[in-house]
C-alpha cells in the first residue's frame, strides 16, 4: 500500500469502525485491514496484529491530531522506545549519577534479552533472562556502561 500508513491498531473491529468514521467525518481518507478476520474469530485479532486503521501519508499528522482530540490516541501511545546510549566507564566512573545531566534520580530498567530466552527454552536451565540498562528520570536518557578499552601501546605515544 503505497502512500498509506497505519495510524492505529485495534483489538475489536467496532472500535476501528468508530475511529474510521470519526476520521472520515473530518475528510481524512482511511482504510481498514483485517477487520473481517477479527469479526469471524476475535481470538485471532492479537495474532494478526489487530485491526489496522490506515490513512494517506499526506493526512497522517491531521489524523493523529484528530484521534488525540477524539480520545482514540493518548500521549502514552505516542511514546517511542528509548535509544540506549553506550557510555564508556572504568573503575573510577561514578555510576550513581547520570553521565548526561549529573542527576542522581536514576533507576535500572530491565528488559528481556532475546538470546537468553532462546537459550532458556533450548536448555531448560535457569539463567537470568533480563538485560539491564540505566535510565535518568530527569533528562529521560537511557544508557549502558561499557568497559573502556586501552587503544594503542602503553608507554610514550611518540614511539
Amino acid at each position: 500500500m503505497n502512500n498509506w500508513t497505519i495510524i492505529k491498531t485495534f483489538v475489536y473491529p467496532q472500535d476501528a469502525y468508530m475511529a474510521k468514521a470519526y476520521l472520515e467525518s473530518a475528510g481524512v481518507d482511511t482504510l481498514l485491514q483485517d477487520e473481517l478476520t477479527a469479526q469471524v474469530n476475535n481470538f485471532y485479532s492479537n495474532a494478526i496484529g489487530g485491526v489496522k486503521l490506515w490513512v494517506r501519508d499526506e493526512h497522517l499528522s491531521e489524523g493523529v491530531k484528530l484521534l488525540q482530540e477524539g480520545g482514540y490516541i493518548t500521549s502514552a501511545d505516542l511514546v517511542q522506545e528509548d535509544e540506549v546510549w553506550i557510555v564508556e566507564a572504568d573503575k573510577t566512573t561514578d555510576r550513581t549519577c547520570c553521565p548526561f545531566c549529573g542527576s542522581s534520580n536514576i533507576g535500572v530498567k530491565k528488559s528481556p534479552d532475546v538470546i537468553m530466552i532462546v537459550i532458556y527454552f533450548l536448555l531448560s536451565a535457569l539463567f537470568p533472562i533480563f538485560k539491564s540498562v540505566n535510565k535518568c528520570f530527569d533528562c529521560d536518557k537511557v544508557w549502558k556502561f561499557k568497559k573502556k578499552r586501552n587503544h594503542g601501546r602503553s608507554g610514550n605515544p611518540g614511539n
